[in-house]
């Protein structure tokens, strides 16, 4: 692993909170608003164990619509199309852990659907912040290699079926232990939740 990180806080600014909540920029949280996202941002920094690791990958292949990594064919025109100029990869997995995801769904049952909403949202945010926090430790360790990292794409983007998440699971276990848990159901969406796998060029 490039680098394999538990219970790792990042840092969600109110731009990017706002942006889920599907608020305007300018719009200033005050009352309920306001308590409500200081209740998320106490809960979370409280109770949820968020992680992220980076696995590297020597090489490459690219076809016409898939690209081969360490035995796995993703196909994906969008994917291939974004992996011309790669030479090799790292797949990144990155999670918030699952005891937001449950937080939310206590709410949700306790019929409190602002708490459930501004649970998911700031659980959301936090995911973004997680794949920005990667993105800014890979693109110092392929200066290192006197590399340039490509931008991220993901399984269930536009052009990747979900279908891939297994495949991509695979390649990041190949790289070691995960430091948290996740599980590709047969839908290919992620258990927890909220949680992304992410490919680098």
């Amino acid at each position: 692993m490039i680098f394999s990180a538990t219970n790792f806080h990042p840092s969600v600014d109110d731009g990017e909170f706002k942006r889920q909540l599907r608020l305007p920029p300018d719009y200033e949280m005050t009352d309920e608003v306001a308590a409500n996202a200081a209740w998320a941002r106490s809960w979370f920094a409280s109770h949820a164990r968020p992680w992220l690791c980076a696995h590297p990958i020597a090489s490459c292949e690219v076809g016409e619509s898939e690209v081969a990594i360490a035995g796995q064919v993703l196909t994906s025109p969008e994917l291939t199309k974004r992996f011309q100029s790669a030479e090799s990869a790292v797949i990144v997995g990155l999670s918030v852990g699952g005891e937001p995801e449950m937080e939310s769904a206590k709410r949700w049952e306790a019929d409190e659907p602002d708490r459930y909403f501004f649970m998911e949202s700031y659980a959301t945010a936090a995911v973004e912040k997680l794949i920005s926090e990667a993105r800014q430790r890979l693109c110092q360790w392929a200066s290192e290699q006197e590399s340039v990292l490509l931008p991220h794409y993901s399984p269930g983007y536009h052009e990747w079926s979900v279908a891939d998440q297994q495949k991509v699971h695979t390649l990041l276990t190949q790289g070691g232990q995960i430091p948290g848990e996740l599980e590709v159901m047969e839908s290919g969406m992620l258990r927890p939740r909220i949680s992304q796998l992410v490919v680098f060029g």
